[in-house]
């Protein structure tokens, strides 16, 4: 169970994370967790968010099994709740995520998250994280988050780290990691 920082305003680590998700509807989060942390922030998420926007779905993949694109698509079309289209291949997969409704409130969270698509290139890495958040979008009042979710350890050798971090130099879309206390160490976008 994680444990209360200090301070005593009686909401341990998760609890503050679970606000700072709620009120950033269509980022991407990468945060440093354990599996178990994992778990328990997907039941938190779910009650906070169908609390605050009603309605909103919270859906778990296991990073770890999504080590190439194929074992991807077949994690995420069964996550998301895909049309069976989506598991014919890259590409229809991608068209699948971008024809969903834009009235669709979602948070997706990816523990063990240093391994998706550890096999594959850094490209396709950022093309599945590009289309799995957005929003809110103004016509439907849908979202997509992503959570990235992961150890220390993980982050700290994870394979697509520093192209990551190059890209985020030059400002490609918003990529916020929180430490394990929840400071800010890599946000090139403010977060208002």
């Amino acid at each position: 169970m994680p444990e209360e920082p200090a301070g005593g305003t009686g909401k341990d680590r998760l609890d503050v994370l679970v606000e700072q998700i709620v009120g950033r509807r269509g980022r991407v989060l990468a945060v440093e967790l354990s599996g178990e942390d994992a778990s328990e922030l997907v039941t938190r998420l779910d009650i906070a968010l169908d609390d605050a926007r009603g309605g909103a779905e919270v859906r778990m993949v296991l990073g770890a099994a999504c080590t190439t694109a194929a074992k991807a698509i077949e994690q995420f079309t069964s996550a998301l709740q895909l049309p069976y289209q989506a598991s014919r291949g890259w590409t229809d997969f991608l068209e699948r995520l971008g024809d969903r409704p834009v009235s669709v409130r979602q948070c997706v969270i990816v523990s063990d998250a240093c391994r998706l698509l550890a096999y594959e290139d850094c490209d396709r890495w950022q093309e599945l994280v590009s289309d799995l958040h957005g929003g809110p979008y103004c016509m439907g009042g849908g979202w997509s988050t992503l959570i990235l979710a992961d150890h220390r350890t993980g982050w700290e050798h994870w394979t697509f780290g520093e192209a990551v971090r190059d890209a985020r130099r030059d400002a490609v879309g918003p990529f916020i990691l929180w430490a394990a206390h929840f400071g800010a160490t890599w946000n090139s976008d403010p977060v208002s």
